[in-house]
């Protein structure tokens, strides 16, 4: 009988182990000393004044955008000093070509480096015509050998300028919130899946939604990385382990305890190109219901067409599909999913990756995951509260199976005692296997199995009446 139920498990969940999105959480106070250099010495600096009015004072500020993105989790303090201007010029390759060398930012003798949790650098220079980014971050702690003596924090540097009242990203610069993301342990961005000539193609920053994108349709991060700072939590989740009908609550929106995130850990990977190396393991749906940081203007969320004509762009309330992929990297990787791949508009965008401009599945439309018999339907939209979908999973159950309304299994999700309920006078075989039909316990006529010692995550329980030998399992969610 254990035999047969290995196999029964292994028909169904024959996709290799999969890595689990790894929480890092990135919460209270960051830290940060911001240190100007000006290297040009013409008058043409941005005053401190600004500076400082760009990262923390203003209502966009990097500050003001965070403690919105994290929900109140995090939040930004720190120190603008003075301007260096005494300071060793610009020499090297890479980094260095554009920045201070290391040796140079850990010897700033007003800077207490045992407090900061990041450096960010900002040169003024107009006089050496480099070619430098307008941004470039660390997305870990490196170490330093500072006057307080070894030290590790991230550095970002930027050679950008502050917007007021705010960019098109509504944040007074989406350079230095887009690089600061990365220094908090996202070395990736957030790109998307689009067609073009009709076959699917990796677009690099191509999530339109994402501060890690291109950010022209909105600017939180997509739900795969609030999950991994921590800002939403198993209160925010649900995973889908079976069929039903799921409220998602705006993303963007501090709402807790309330559904922001429903994920889909997928029986089969997702290969939309087999010429990349990428394969989806899971999915993150989310709702944008485009208020605070994520707000637009009309002519912001407008696409320019390949004929110098405008497509509108104004029917975006409903669900981002984003597609994680945790195998190919040593990070997840989150991508958004064009949910409407056809050329934005009938002719294409100007700028090719617009076309993710229109990704959201809208009311009424339905998503068939390939490779997966799920189909994911969007049947209520309340502009800017909430969506409903439907999500449509396989039975797994078999031919020789029990009724399922012969067995009360609950509750799931389940963060203890799992409580099974059968016939009276029935005897029951009962077996956990995870996702990738690894054994992990067996319970023979056991009303309450004991979870608590399990770890997070969705598993699959397999019931066997051991007098006809007739089987039937269910997905459980363990919290």
């Amino acid at each position: 009988m254990h035999r047969a139920c290995i196999i029964f498990v292994t028909l169904i969940f024959s996709s290799p182990l999969q890595s689990q999105v790894t929480v890092s959480p990135v919460l209270d106070t960051q830290r940060l000393a911001i240190v100007p250099f000006d290297y040009a010495v013409d008058d043409s600096h941005i005053p401190v004044a600004d500076i400082e009015f760009g990262f923390f004072g203003s209502p966009f500020s990097m500050q003001a955008f965070f403690e919105e993105a994290s929900y109140g989790k995090m939040t930004l303090s720190g120190t603008v000093y003075p301007y260096r201007t005494d300071q060793p010029p610009l020499f090297g390759t890479g980094y260095t070509d554009c920045y201070p060398t290391d040796e140079v930012i850990a010897n700033q003798p007003d800077v207490d480096y045992t407090i900061i949790d990041g450096i960010v650098l900002l040169p003024h220079d107009t006089v050496s015509g480099k070619s430098c980014a307008a941004g470039n971050s660390s997305s870990e702690k490196l170490p330093f050998n500072t006057a307080d003596g070894y030290q590790e924090f991230t550095r970002s540097g930027f050679r950008t300028e502050f917007y007021f009242p705010s960019d098109f990203s509504r944040t007074t610069s989406s350079t230095v919130a887009h690089e600061l993301m990365h220094s908090f342990g996202n070395g990736f961005h957030s790109n998307s899946y689009v067609k073009e000539d009709g076959a699917w193609k990796l677009q690099g920053y191509g999530n339109l939604f994402d501060i890690l994108g291109l950010r022209s349709q909105a600017s939180h991060p997509c739900s795969m990385l609030k999950h991994k700072l921590g800002w939403i939590t198993d209160n925010e989740i649900q995973y889908a382990a079976q069929s039903d009908t799921f409220r998602i609550y705006p993303l963007e929106q501090t709402l807790p305890g309330q559904t922001q995130c429903v994920i889909i850990e997928l029986p089969n990977a997702v290969d939309l190109q087999p010429e990349d190396p990428f394969k989806f393991d899971r999915l993150y749906l989310e709702y944008r219901g485009l208020t605070g940081f994520d707000a637009r203007s009309p002519n912001q969320r407008r696409v320019r067409l390949t004929d110098g004509s405008y497509y509108p762009n104004d029917n975006l309330h409903g669900l981002s599909v984003i597609g994680v992929d945790c195998e190919s990297s040593e990070e997840c990787l989150p991508m958004l999913i064009d949910m409407h791949p056809e050329p934005i508009g009938g002719m294409g965008a100007a700028y090719f990756p617009h076309e993710a401009s229109d990704a959201p599945l809208r009311l009424g439309e339905t998503y068939s995951v390939e490779n997966n018999s799920i189909e994911i339907e969007v049947i209520g939209v309340s502009e800017e509260n909430y969506i409903d979908i439907h999500i449509s999973m396989p039975s797994t159950t078999t031919a020789s199976s029990i009724e399922p309304s012969d067995i009360r299994v609950y509750p799931s999700p389940v963060r203890d005692n799992l409580h099974i309920e059968g016939q009276e006078n029935a005897s029951y075989d009962v077996k956990l296997f995870d996702m990738y039909g690894n054994f992990i316990l067996s319970r023979v006529n056991s009303e309450v199995l004991d979870l608590s010692n399990v770890p997070k995550g969705m598993y699959i329980l397999v019931i066997t009446d051991l007098k006809t030998s007739k089987s039937m399992s269910k997905r459980i969610i363990k919290m």
